[in-house]
């Protein structure tokens, strides 16, 4: 199913899902699980208790749905509503400040493995290994524009809605955490897989 298409049914089963259709919602949450988890990853980091975000970013999504317009893609709404419920984790634990700044600390997260088959070259496992690594070491909102961008193929107005941050802020910031990706790479990679 093309993108168009995935996000128009998901459009379609979240309207539904708003009128109290509960296999409508139960679908949505099979197809978002999973994202929304490895989203949660990316801002929060490691920890125990991301599976109950994930579980609160649904209800949350779940009461919500009714007010789902249809404005923008359900992606990029439910997005919105997980980095919400990342905000009030954060608070809770005392951290004070925008998730979403640039300069904060560094915390590892785990990002979607993408490492090759067990059948390839052992180099390129390593490489791979190597890659996710260094995406691990970049800040939180590097890591969210990345995931956003390049597992999720949000375009950059969907990011800005997701994140609640301008369009400009969300090409320089995408910008920044591949020019960082970059230069922990020259440092991390042997030469012969810089490419």
């Amino acid at each position: 199913m093309d993108k168009s298409r995935a996000r128009s049914r998901e459009n379609d089963l979240a309207r539904l899902a708003g009128t109290g259709d509960l296999r409508a919602f139960s679908e949505l949450v099979e197809i978002f699980k999973d994202r929304l988890h490895q989203f949660i990853l990316c801002i929060i980091g490691p920890d125990r208790e991301t599976e109950d975000l994930t579980q609160e970013a649904f209800i949350r999504i779940y009461k919500a749905l009714p007010s789902f317009r249809g404005d923008c893609a359900f992606s990029t709404w439910a997005y919105a509503v997980t980095r919400n419920v990342c905000r009030g984790a954060l608070r809770k634990r005392g951290r004070e400040g925008d998730i979403l700044e640039d300069a904060g600390e560094e915390r590892l997260a785990r990002v979607p493995d993408r490492a090759p088959l067990p059948g390839e070259l052992l180099g390129k496992r390593e490489t791979a290994a190597i890659v996710r690594a260094e995406i691990e070491e970049l800040s939180p909102i590097h890591r969210a524009v990345l995931f956003l961008n390049c597992w999720e193929k949000l375009s950059y107005e969907e990011m800005a809605q997701a994140l609640d941050i301008p369009l400009g802020t969300v090409r320089s910031r995408l910008h920044n955490a591949l020019a960082a990706l970059s230069a922990r790479l020259r440092k991390a990679l042997p030469e012969e897989n810089r490419s």
